[in-house]
């Protein structure tokens, strides 16, 4: 009934305020049995928690005395708890002159990512409430408590973007249906706060998980929003081309710029120092962003889907040829240039490096479950061409296959089926796949070094890995002529890569032996192979992670008993 669930709720959510007002801020002082009884109920006890929860009880509602505990710094806390009414009643001086300024910044922004930290340990436990229909009734109210602090201008507004933001995805995510019973006020209101989650998305000073959750926003706006001249053949008006236009390429513009001063200055002293990290990511983040808006695009469809196309060509030449031009009335952008050195040796050059952004931020396009089902294979359909006339130009030099590139087919190979690609592109993209594969087994102490670079040759190693292991599941016949580089490579970086850094990467390769033991037509290859492999696997016996030694200890009973 729900009476119950309403004097349920209040108990605990009394406790949970209560805990809050009254615990020092200190992780291990929180008490998580009123949150994980509560969360229990929201998941398992029927539409009426939920009900209970998010409905208003006098002022405002569970949720939100919740949130506004959550927000509050130590200092208002303590006030509210131990000052007297004397204290708290007296005249606060007014005037210029009585104008006091905090003693530093670092002590309230060291105080607010406190409060953030103890938020995230708590949202986790409120989320259930928020994935639920009924928490449609606080999404106005969230909407504004962010249209009011969003740019944040202190940390203050920090810290509530931090814990309103993650609330706010929950629902607008939870279902469809929750976007035909959100008021017109409440859509207008995200509308009018999508250029302020852009900019928040890809600033570098605010909390990932904020941003993420401003991502997620920004999707469900563009994706369910209706907007009126989206019926009009002419989409210049559009949000995701304001956005393009007003928000992502001037900082693209700007900090592509930066990057190429510090790795000119970086090859001027001829070191093999640190490009500035800021610069990096900073391209990282704005190329990442851009995915987030072609996947919208391409999901939303209609005239939306020429501008999540564009983007979708603009980030493989990008990656393909290291410039690219979105527009007729935009200027090309010219991301990296291809020396002999960097040919040469792809691992330790900084260009091959960033030539990975725009690959993985293509690859974000494509992972995204969501839309129709014919919109990846329209940006598969508009790509190839670009891809194919790249594939054939390093097919006829003798360098290691361009990282980039390698990225490219390995995202499409990861998150698209053969039915989308076509048999005859799969068998296009496995020479350079092999390659990769060889180039990285050859280069496993490379890979260490290059770290000092970026981490994106290791991210790109797990992703040519899992692109084999789900082309030795799927389609085993486009590798037969392959096997024999492909498991001598497999064994090589088994007995290469030790590093408890990348044990999730010795998995995927253990898998792959494993896989290439149940490949119909590669039998030979295998028993000519055997030795060498048992080998390795059974130096593998003594690693020091459990989950590789019981990995290694099942894939050699399967190499012992199948051959």
């Amino acid at each position: 009934p729900l009476f119950v669930s309403r004097r349920i709720v209040f108990d605990l959510c009394s406790r949970i305020i209560k805990d809050l007002q009254m615990n020092p801020f200190k992780d291990d002082s929180i008490n998580f049995f009123p949150l994980t009884a509560l969360s229990y109920l929201v998941r398992n006890g029927g539409m009426n928690v939920s009900i209970s929860f998010h409905e208003k009880d006098g002022r405002q509602s569970f949720s939100f005395a919740i949130i506004d505990e959550l927000c509050k710094s130590v200092k208002r806390k303590s006030s509210a708890n131990g000052v007297t009414t004397g204290e708290r009643d007296m005249q606060i001086p007014i005037g210029m002159s009585q104008l006091k300024l905090p003693l530093s910044e670092a002590g309230d922004w060291e105080e607010a990512n406190t409060v953030i930290r103890r938020a995230y340990l708590i949202l986790p436990h409120l989320l259930h409430a928020y994935e639920r229909t009924p928490a449609i009734s606080s999404c106005k109210t969230l909407i504004d408590s962010i249209g009011q602090v969003i740019p944040p201008l202190s940390e203050w507004d920090e810290v509530k973007l931090s814990v309103c933001l993650p609330l706010l995805a929950s629902i607008l995510n939870c279902s469809d249906h929750v976007w035909s019973k959100l008021e017109a006020s409440s859509i207008d209101g995200l509308k009018s706060m999508t250029p302020y989650l852009a900019q928040f998305c890809m600033s570098p000073d605010h909390k990932p998980y904020a941003r993420s959750s401003a991502s997620s926003c920004l999707f469900s706006t563009i994706f369910h929003a209706s907007n009126d001249e989206e019926q009009c053949d002419d989409d210049e008006y559009a949000i995701v081309h304001q956005l393009l236009d007003n928000n992502v390429f001037p900082a693209l513009e700007e900090a592509v710029e930066s990057l190429k001063a510090d790795v000119s200055d970086l090859a001027c002293k001829e070191t093999s120092g640190f490009v500035s990290a800021s610069s990096f990511s900073r391209v990282e983040d704005i190329l990442n962003f851009m995915s987030v808006l072609g996947s919208a695009a391409e999901c939303k469809g209609g005239p939306y889907a020429r501008v999540g196309d564009a983007i979708a060509k603009f980030l493989v030449e990008l990656t393909c040829t290291g410039m690219a031009k979105f527009s007729s009335n935009r200027e090309a952008i010219e991301l990296i240039s291809f020396t002999k050195d960097g040919k040469e040796n792809p691992l330790m050059n900084l260009s091959a490096h960033i030539s990975i952004l725009s690959a993985s931020a293509f690859g974000n396009m494509l992972s995204v479950q969501n839309g129709g089902p014919f919109w990846r294979q329209r940006i598969t359909h508009k790509t190839l061409p670009t891809i194919l006339k790249a594939l054939q130009e390093q097919s006829q030099s003798q360098y290691p296959p361009a990282l980039g590139t390698l990225a490219i087919i390995c995202h499409m190979l990861c998150c698209l089926p053969v039915s989308v690609l076509g048999g005859s592109h799969v068998r296009q993209f496995v020479p350079t796949l092999v390659a990769g594969l060889v180039y990285y087994s050859k280069n496993t102490s490379v890979v260490v070094e290059s770290e000092m670079l970026s981490s994106k040759a290791s991210g790109l190693l797990s992703i040519v890995i899992a692109s084999l292991a789900k082309m030795l599941s799927n389609s085993p016949d486009d590798l037969t002529k392959f096997m024999e580089i492909i498991i001598p490579s497999l064994s090589l970086l088994c007995a290469s890569i030790i590093s408890n850094e990348y044990i999730p990467i010795q998995v995927l390769v253990l898998q792959c032996l494993e896989l290439a033991t149940k490949h119909p037509h590669a039998r030979n290859t295998a028993q000519r192979e055997k030795e060498q492999v048992v080998a390795v696997l059974s130096a593998l016996v003594d690693h020091p992670s459990s989950i590789i030694r019981h990995t290694a200890v099942q894939v050699r009973n399967v190499w012992y008993s199948t051959l």
